[in-house]
């Protein structure tokens, strides 16, 4: 068996290695590296009728690239399904695609009513990037944000998710059947609670979601975007192979109006009670993480304590101001990391409920002070690596095997309610959304890690020194407290399209398989 490595995050210097990037942007950039190349991944496997609320799977390509990583086209299947939308506007649809396959006409549709219901600019650019947005919005948002659109995603998460953790699996294996059991498990799950598609205003009490305009006016630049950044419709687009979809947003201009529908209390409660609290406070969960984590140098590799401290060693001393919305590092801000990173894990032992697989679901974690990461180009706020290995017989991808996370300490003092979050581009108005996002891929990857392999944490594939090559907060110390740099107004972006040669609004993903086990990476 042959391996391969997927990055989310940062293309480096590797000549062999399947790798995919998500970049935090400058919005002077925009303008110039809008998408220049993109092997669209949603071909389909036939061009036999297939309606928007089918489970679409993806055509096959020579190393079976789309059968990893399907979270999030399994998640747009249940929103799909959880849409209440007229035959009428249905019927407006398929004559604007006319002159595409039903198949593409179908993708399209769904791929509309998914970008709906998860307000995400950058979600809309893949499936990938869509779960990981997804998890960030369900994980993520505060009580008094939570709507119909969180409450529907929050039946994904509790009632079908952690079935599907249950067996990795890759699509297109006789073995686990991963499709059957995909659309039985949403046929069976399927809420009486729909998103109204059809809803011509907003209700009368409302959410206050904290968008930066108003609604008509929110829902235009979400969809078409401005002068400065691409909409929604534009990566729906390139993701579906249909221009025609720009020329869509008269017939879904109101569709964003259910979203300020409040989600009802028993769903809240519901996300509550989800969460059992295997671990009782974060120095119990670092403990144990820090044993199970150990690398075959004898270095932990989720040493998370360590890492937060020496981060706040630093930062209060001065931090980098690169984005308006960055802000001063407190005390505060340590606990409260502290504290998400516990609830995170809390809620990762309920979707998956084993204990063993929770520790090795991710292999390493690093946070380093450095900006740009090495290998990365200015503006890239971290990444996501998955390792995995192909079929030797067939040289299709059989198995995910280890992930690891790095960031740059800079992602984690964008402020609250960011510019990004109120022009759409992100789904959570959190401040360490991109820890949470990063996650979310982890938990993808995990899912096409076959089971026999969940049981390792591979302490003799990678060490946490081969991860990252430069420096890491655990034991840094600034050689200088002069990091005043100039302030310009900054759009946040991460964006990428798994199995694709991309550049979208300056981020690059390259395909390919790595050499033989021995060699490091």
């Amino acid at each position: 068996m042959k391996k391969f490595l997927i990055f989310f995050g940062v293309v480096g210097s590797l000549s062999s290695s399947f790798l995919y990037t998500s970049e935090f942007i400058n919005e002077a950039k925009t303008n110039i590296d809008y998408i220049k190349k993109l092997r669209i991944i949603n071909n389909l496997e036939s061009d036999e009728k297939i309606e928007y609320n089918n489970f679409i799977v993806p055509k096959t390509t020579v190393n079976g690239e789309e059968t990893v990583m399907y979270y999030g086209r399994v998640l747009k299947y249940f929103f799909a399904n959880s849409v209440e939308i007229s035959n009428e506007v249905l019927e407006n649809l398929k004559n604007q695609f006319s002159k595409k396959s039903e198949s593409i006409s179908a993708l399209s549709i769904q791929n509309l009513l998914a970008s709906t219901i998860n307000l995400s600019i950058y979600g809309s650019s893949s499936d990938a990037e869509f779960f990981a947005e997804s998890f960030a919005k369900w994980l993520d948002t505060p009580d008094e944000l939570k709507n119909k659109s969180w409450e529907i995603t929050n039946n994904f998460f509790t009632n079908i998710l952690p079935e599907l953790l249950k067996t990795g699996a890759i699509l297109k294996d006789q073995d686990t059947n991963a499709e059957k059991t995909i659309v039985n498990l949403v046929s069976n799950n399927i809420s009486t609670i729909k998103y109204n598609i059809n809803l011509e205003v907003k209700d009368s009490n409302p959410v206050d979601l904290k968008y930066q305009t108003t609604d008509l006016i929110f829902s235009q630049s979400y969809w078409k975007g401005s002068s400065n950044y691409n909409g929604a419709l534009n990566y729906i687009a390139k993701q579906t192979n249909n221009q025609s979809v720009l020329e869509t947003f008269e017939i879904i201009k109101t569709w964003i109006n259910d979203n300020y529908t409040r989600a009802s209390e028993a769903s809240i409660q519901k996300f509550n009670d989800f969460n059992k609290n295997n671990f009782k406070n974060f120095d119990e969960l670092d403990k144990e993480l820090v044993k199970y984590s150990i690398d075959n140098e004898g270095v932990s590799r989720l040493p998370f304590k360590k890492v937060y401290d020496n981060l706040e060693e630093n930062y209060l001393i001065s931090i980098p101001s690169y984005f308006n919305d960055s802000e001063k590092w407190t005390t505060t801000d340590t606990k409260n990391l502290k504290q998400l990173t516990l609830f995170l894990y809390n809620i990762l032992s309920s979707l998956i409920e084993n204990e063993i697989w929770v520790r090795n679901l991710l292999t390493g974690f690093i946070i380093s002070p450095d900006y740009p990461l090495i290998g990365a180009s200015n503006g890239t706020m971290g990444y996501t690596s998955t390792a995995g290995y192909t079929n030797r017989a067939t040289g299709k991808y059989a198995s995910t095997t280890y992930s690891y996370i790095v960031l740059t300490g800079v992602s984690l003092t964008i402020k609250e309610f960011n510019s990004n979050y109120k022009m759409g581009f992100w789904s959570s108005p959190i401040k360490y959304n991109v820890l949470i996002h990063e996650y979310g891929h982890a938990i993808d990857a995990f899912g096409s890690r076959l089971n026999e392999n969940r049981n390792t944490n591979y302490s003799n594939d990678i060490s946490y020194k081969e991860m990252y090559s430069g420096n890491i907060f655990g034991d840094y110390k600034q050689t200088s407290t002069s990091n005043s740099y100039s302030v310009k107004t900054w759009v946040i972006i991460v964006l990428g399209v798994i199995g694709s040669s991309i550049l979208i609004i300056g981020i690059s993903y390259t395909v390919n398989i790595i050499r033989s086990k021995k060699k490091k990476v």
